[in-house]
C-alpha cells in the first residue's frame, strides 16, 4: 500500500467522502440492485423454477435468503441485519479517511457500501410497510457451470453446480472484497497510515 501522510485539518475537503465517484457509484449500484430485485420478484415464477438465459449456465431463480453469504446463518437474520447496519457506518467512516484522489479505494469502498445498503434494505423490510415483511434478502441470479470437470481436484469441491443464488448487491460485495484481498484497492487503513507516518517522522528526526 502507498505511504500517504495523514490529512491535515485544512485538507478535509479532499477526503474520499466528498468524492463524486463514491456517491454516484453507490446511488447507481443500489438502484440497480433494488430495481433488479423488484423486477425479479414481480416477474419470475414463485415455485423456485429456473428461467434459463444464454443456455443452461446462466439464468434466474428467485429465492428468499434468511442468512448471509452462500446462505449461511439461516437463523441469524436479526444479528446479520445489525452487522450490515454497522458495516454501512464503518464503510462511511473509512471512506472519509481516504484521499479523494485515491480512486481505487473510493471505488472499492463504494462497491462495498452499495452492496451493504442493498441487502440491508431487504433486511429492514420486516419493518418497512411497503415491503414483503420477511426481512429476508432477495436473491435471483443463478450461475451453473455444470458438473465437476475431471481435472478439478476432488478435495477442493466444485461450488459451481450451481453457484449459490445471489443478487447485484452480493456481486458488488464480492468484487470489492476481491479488490481488497488482492491489494488492488489501495485502501488506506487509518491506523496503518498513522504508524507509517510516525515511522517516517522518526527516520527524518
Amino acid at each position: 500500500m502507498p505511504n500517504q501522510t495523514p490529512l491535515a485539518s485544512g485538507d478535509r475537503d479532499d477526503v474520499g467522502f466528498r468524492s463524486r465517484l463514491f456517491w454516484i457509484l453507490v446511488v447507481l449500484m443500489v438502484s440497480a440492485d433494488l430495481l433488479s430485485k423488484q423486477w425479479a420478484f414481480s416477474t419470475l415464477p414463485e415455485d423456485h423454477g429456473v428461467v434459463h438465459q444464454f443456455g443452461s449456465w446462466f439464468g434466474w431463480q428467485r429465492l428468499h435468503n434468511a442468512g448471509g453469504v452462500f446462505g449461511l446463518g439461516q437463523s441469524l437474520t436479526v444479528p446479520l441485519t445489525l452487522v450490515r447496519m454497522a458495516a454501512v457506518g464503518l464503510l462511511l467512516w473509512l471512506v472519509a479517511r481516504q484521499q479523494r484522489g485515491n480512486h481505487r479505494a473510493v471505488f472499492t469502498l463504494g462497491l462495498l457500501e452499495a452492496g451493504a445498503i442493498g441487502n440491508l434494505y431487504d433486511n429492514l423490510g420486516r419493518w418497512i410497510p411497503w415491503s414483503d415483511g420477511t426481512g429476508h434478502v432477495r436473491d435471483f441470479i443463478r450461475v451453473d457451470l455444470g458438473a465437476e470437470p475431471g481435472w478439478w481436484p476432488d478435495w477442493l469441491g466444485w461450488p459451481f453446480h450451481p453457484w449459490p443464488i445471489f443478487n447485484v448487491a452480493d456481486a458488488c460485495i464480492t468484487t470489492g472484497f476481491l479488490l481488497l484481498l488482492t491489494g488492488l484497492a489501495r485502501v488506506h487503513w487509518p491506523g496503518r497510515r498513522n504508524d507509517a507516518a510516525a515511522e517516517g517522522d522518526q527516520a527524518h528526526a
